[in-house]
């Protein structure tokens, strides 16, 4: 037994009632929450376990050691030897414990991840807790320290085992059986519970790992002042080179006409209590530098805001850090799969030169910083984002507390599945009003975002768990910041004209029909296996070029320099795979698309006559037919997006211009938002709203934002640069060292493994896969941290993957 409260640990050398008062402290520091406060006062108490303490002076303990149920039932415990005083402090009443349980949830998971509420006890891990405690709960002082040690004052409680602990009481039922006990007290407001606990427990394991981690200073908070006073001067200074120089042109003006129409709309609707604004504005009409304007001027308006910008692909959050690091010279963290930290790289440099507790610290704490987002301005992807907003994952929620008091530039938000517009439209206004944020939703194709009625599915059993309208009560529609329909309507905007070729085509009538053009041409076809057939076709003439997901991403990004420098000078023909269509600024003057949705069609003519050099570009819808008598759309475009083809096939014919689609752009997002079920995620077979209304955290917090099932098995291949290319075997080498260390010495080689495999994502290959025996040769069969390499005869930088096989690529 554990005498002497005050040398009890929490971590080593470190006294558990100093850990505890900081996770406290910290915590609040993030929230107010009385669901977080409670969890991190009892998060470590199970630690006092005698053999808990042994562990850490690393002394072998065969004995239970475990620490976070023991918390749990101590909190339970003392809640139960104090239920009137407990009661009052959790807002328990009408026999409504769903705080309790919450707590209690927090507690149990805070070193896992959040769990669906009605299985939120573990069979195993309780009963090896009671086999604990029927012998050694007179071995947990945790009463006493928490008077002594906390000055907490309490009516004193036992761990000893009670009848109560086999009755799962932290779990909340489901429902499901048609019993409603705890559920309906969820119920009253799911939407609340589910932010106000996922935040709670992000706040927790924040502070948590902070206070452990000996990570006192505040990134965000600490540089704030400073990115708000330089995005400002900096977008100041450029506003006054705009207007004294030759981007004086009618394109131009019209530019900044736009933004600061933007900008002078955001005190009226701050008066109304709006949280998040919609921008919609044409294809180059310089959003990005509009939404940094909006964002300097609610950050006038808040002080304390920071900026998360949130794009679909990682080929704009590259351009966009260029715009604002190098033209505006603000300092930004991009947080991606792929982008590369110079901090931590420049802290890793250091302490592999020379080794110390102090540069190890230096690394860990850089590392921290990406983590959990803790920058004023954060450059990130949509996955990033959208992921962590419904997360119930540890390691993604450390973001989360940082998602509080931002401003979130959310570009291209057509590009997420037309199922969630709604859906995260409203979670974000939700998330808004209750952290003291702001979000600008952008895009040249703006959903509707109100929620429609649908009084015919209200006979339905499910309506009800189902109804958007009941879990987002206090949503209303958002305003725009614009009167787009007279920026559509400006001729500066009415770019392009579409000719719909009525007739079906094949590779072979494209090609001819490319042959007769004299001028440059983008060709947008739907499946990748299409671009290489019609790549095939036109090899053999100058300055055709190949694009598409089966090039890395350094050699895409070369390739559209290389079209970029030649199209003033020659004829250029591009194929390219719709990856092409948002954000890359290039300017054809002929657009060839094959049939698809209206967004993508709109976004691939935003690549003709983009800088209005030219009355009129000339876009061609056409409906191509593959090789096997298949419409190529229709193989890309399945199930329920098959409707977005027939609305295309019906409103899109003849001759359009750019101003016109404006009104059938309108009529399109109102027949999404009539026929499509809101939070719908068909990939996990869920209703996002059920399983909210439901408690299921684990379940929604499986949510993706890209589905790699839908078109075979996505594998990921390390295409070597040159024969002395070794970064791969460097890899291996690295997941080794992994496994030896100390806790930190492991977290550093963690580190310097997920560094490398961000240095090698330039070269890495994205392939779906239906048959397996279609894989290439593979330099070991096993992938390693999720890739294969693939040997240099599989690619090539002109024809990028290739294995040919018809049937592999989409």
């Amino acid at each position: 037994m554990v005498y002497d409260l005050k040398k009890i640990e929490s971590h080593p050398g470190k006294p558990l009632n100093i850990h505890v008062k900081g996770v406290c402290e910290k915590s609040t520091k993030r929230t107010s929450s009385t669901l977080a406060w409670y969890a991190a006062l009892f998060h470590d108490f199970g630690k006092i376990n005698p053999n808990f303490q042994q562990k850490l002076k690393g002394i072998k303990s065969n004995g239970y050691s475990q620490h976070s149920y023991l918390s749990a039932f101590a909190f339970l415990n003392w809640f139960n030897s104090n239920r009137i005083q407990a009661s009052n402090i959790l807002d328990l009443t009408d026999n409504d414990f769903t705080n309790l349980k919450l707590i209690t949830a927090i507690i149990l998971h805070h070193h896992g991840n959040l769990p669906n509420m009605d299985e939120n006890i573990s069979e195993q891990a309780l009963e090896g807790m009671i086999d604990f405690l029927r012998n050694h709960s007179e071995n947990l002082p945790i009463s006493e320290y928490l008077k002594d040690e906390m000055e907490f004052e309490h009516s004193k409680f036992d761990l000893s085992v009670k009848s109560w602990y086999l009755s799962k009481i932290p779990n909340i039922d489901s429902g499901k059986d048609g019993k409603e006990y705890e559920l309906k007290h969820w119920q009253k407001d799911s939407l609340q519970y589910f932010l106000n606990t996922q935040f709670a427990f992000a706040s927790v394991i924040e502070a948590d790992k902070r206070d452990a981690g000996k990570i006192d200073r505040y990134n965000l908070e600490a540089f704030l002042q400073d990115s708000i006073l330089q995005i400002s001067s900096s977008l100041e200074k450029l506003f006054d080179r705009f207007s004294q120089s030759s981007y004086g042109s009618e394109l131009n003006q019209i530019r900044t006409e736009i933004r600061e129409e933007a900008v002078a709309s955001i005190p009226k609707l701050l008066a109304k209590g709006q949280r998040v604004f919609t921008l919609t504005a044409p294809t180059g009409a310089g959003k990005t530098f509009t939404l940094l304007d909006i964002a300097s001027t609610l950050q006038k308006h808040n002080c304390k805001l920071g900026i998360i910008y949130a794009l679909p692909y990682l080929s704009i959050t590259d351009q966009v850090q260029e715009i604002i690091a190098k033209i505006l010279q603000v300092d930004v963290l991009s947080v991606n799969s792929k982008s590369v930290n110079e901090r931590i790289e420049k802290a890793q440099k250091e302490y592999e030169t020379a080794q110390s507790k102090e540069k190890l610290k230096a690394l860990l704490v850089e590392d921290f910083i990406e983590n959990t987002f803790d920058h004023p301005f954060i450059i990130t992807t949509f996955v990033q984002l959208f992921e962590t907003f419904l997360s119930n994952r540890n390691s993604t929620l450390l973001k989360l507390p940082n998602f509080a008091n931002r401003i979130f530039l959310i570009d291209e938000v057509q590009a997420l599945p037309p199922r969630l517009y709604i859906f995260f439209s409203a979670w974000l206004d939700a998330f808004c009003k209750m952290n003291d944020s702001y979000a600008v939703l952008s895009t040249a194709t703006m959903p509707n975002l109100a929620i429609p009625e649908k009084a015919e599915l209200r006979n339905r059993p499910t309506f009800e768990l189902k109804n958007p309208k009941a879990l987002f009560k206090d949503y209303w529609p958002i305003d725009d910041l614009l009167e787009p329909k007279k920026y559509f309507n400006n001729d500066v905007f009415n770019r392009y004209k579409i000719f719909v070729i009525e007739e079906e085509q094949t590779i072979e009538s494209i090609k001819k029909k490319i042959l007769t053009e004299e001028k440059s041409i983008l060709v947008i076809l739907n499946t990748i296996q299409d671009t290489k057939d019609l790549f095939n076709e036109l090899k053999g003439l100058s300055n055709v070029f190949l694009l598409n997901t089966h090039f890395t991403p350094e050699d895409r990004l070369a390739k559209i320099e290389k079209v970029k420098q030649q199209l003033p000078r020659e004829k250029v023909i591009l194929i390219s795979t719709q990856l092409i269509e948002a954000g890359v600024d290039i300017d054809f003057p002929i657009v060839y698309r094959d049939l698809c949705p209206l967004p993508s069609l709109i976004q691939s003519a935003g690549r003709c006559n983009r800088n209005k050099k030219l009355e009129f570009g000339d876009v061609f819808l056409f409906q191509l037919v593959n090789k096997k008598g298949k419409y190529s759309s229709e193989l890309v475009y399945r199930n329920e997006a098959r409707r977005f083809l027939d609305f295309m096939r019906r409103e899109i014919s003849g001759t359009i211009q750019e101003k016109e689609l404006f009104d059938v752009q309108k009529r399109f997002f109102n027949t999404i938002s009539q026929d499509l079920v809101i939070g719908e995620y068909p990939e996990g077979n869920i209703n996002l709203i059920e399983e909210i209304n439901r408690a299921q955290f684990e379940t929604v917090g499986k949510f993706q934002l890209i589905n790699n099932k839908s078109f075979g098995e996505q594998y990921q291949f390390y295409v070597p640069a040159n024969d002395d290319d070794s970064n791969f075997e460097v890899l291996i080498s690295l997941l080794n060292d992994i496994r030896v260390g100390s806790y930190d010495e492991i977290r550093e080689s963690k580190i310097k493994l997920n560094a490398h495999l961000k240095n090698m994502s330039g070269r890495v290959i994205s392939v779906r896969v239906f048959d397996k025996s279609n894989l290439p040769p593979l330099y070991c069969q096993e992938p390693v941290c999720g890739l294969y390499k693939i040997g240099r005869e599989s690619y090539d930088s002109v024809y990028g993957y290739r294995q040919n096989k018809e049937d592999v690529f989409l």
